[in-house]
């Protein structure tokens, strides 16, 4: 018992010593690296120092206008794209708001024609006009004197009755039933 004891304590002791092996020698490369670091930015830091900024120079003359005019257009283009997209949304907005116009319009007519309908059947049914009854030509006074005398047609005998003028009518033998 004691030996197998003993065994896995010294499995357990070299365990421990790759562990902290391992970690010794991470930590050595990160501060490696760490000082590395240090050690070129402050070289590039002292360099900036030290020397003034000079220019490059440009062993051939340089046409300013032009170059300006480049990116002057370089940036119109840029912008143009970005006025294009403005262009193209003012379009898809005038465009939506001519579609809402027509529904406007088209619900207009709907009520138009719904009032229509309403009205329709009184035109479809007219009330029947009363046409003057047309004279016929002069007829002579003998014609005439008879036509005075005839009797009165019989609607306009049963019109008077019912209104009840309180006038008696003669009753003719053809209003009779």
């Amino acid at each position: 018992m004691n030996f197998i004891f003993g065994i896995i304590l010294l499995a357990m002791f070299i365990l421990a010593l790759r562990v902290i092996w391992a970690t010794a020698l991470q930590l050595l490369s990160a501060f490696k690296h760490a000082t590395q670091t240090f050690h070129r930015y402050r070289t590039q830091r002292s360099a900036r120092n030290r020397l003034p900024a000079i220019m490059p120079q440009i062993r051939h003359e340089v046409d300013w206008v032009a170059m300006s005019d480049s990116v002057r257009q370089e940036i119109q283009s840029r912008n143009h794209a970005i006025n294009r997209e403005a262009v193209r949304l003012e379009a898809q907005l005038q465009a939506k708001l001519k579609i809402i116009e027509i529904y406007e319009a088209d619900i207009q007519i709907a009520k138009l024609e719904r009032e229509l309908l309403k009205i329709k059947p009184v035109i479809d049914n007219p009330e029947p006009e009363v046409k003057k009854p047309r004279r016929a030509k002069k007829q002579s006074v003998a014609v005439a004197d008879v036509a005075i005398q005839k009797v009165p047609h019989p609607v306009s005998q049963l019109r008077a009755a019912l209104k009840g003028n309180g006038l008696s009518v003669p009753v003719s033998e053809s209003v009779r039933h």
